[in-house]
């Protein structure tokens, strides 16, 4: 009797358990990185003075590369220390100017923002709680950006 309470108990679980599952392997397969359409080239980044140089960065449609800092060991999307505007396509030897000494090795967070209303400017306000204006650039569920060291 109470092995079949217990298989009971388990086969009304399953779809739980299954729901759950597929939440983690969603999540496991979301993140930050290049797409297909989108990318930032990350390797062999350069610094000259105050200014990073990135080698290749495409974007579908206009927008921005953008860093943010990390602060207390983890990135803060708030803050914006570096912009630059794309034109869609390839960008070759995209210069970035950063507004805040980076001491070499320490992390910050370059991405793609989209120019959303295609005015130009870097529209760094915040439409909700998490969200401004010059939306992240995603490809399906994952953010076009990276977490890396400055040089």
């Amino acid at each position: 009797m109470h092995l079949a309470i217990r298989q009971f108990r388990l086969i009304a679980l399953m779809p739980t358990l299954l729901f759950a599952f597929a939440s983690s392997v969603g999540l496991a397969q979301s993140g930050i990185g290049n797409g297909d359409s989108n990318w930032i080239t990350v390797e062999n980044v350069k610094k000259q003075g105050d200014t990073l140089i990135f080698s290749e960065v495409q974007i579908e449609g206009d927008g921005w590369l953008v860093i943010h800092p990390f602060m207390n060991g983890a990135p803060n999307g708030d803050r914006v220390v570096g912009r630059t505007f794309l034109e869609s396509g390839t960008n070759s030897d995209v210069e970035i100017e950063i507004h805040k000494d980076i001491a070499a090795g320490e992390m910050m967070i370059v991405m793609l923002h989209s120019d959303s209303n295609k005015n130009g400017e870097f529209d760094f306000i915040f439409i909700d709680e998490r969200n401004v204006l010059d939306l992240a650039v995603f490809e399906g569920a994952i953010m076009i950006g990276h977490a890396i060291p400055a040089p």
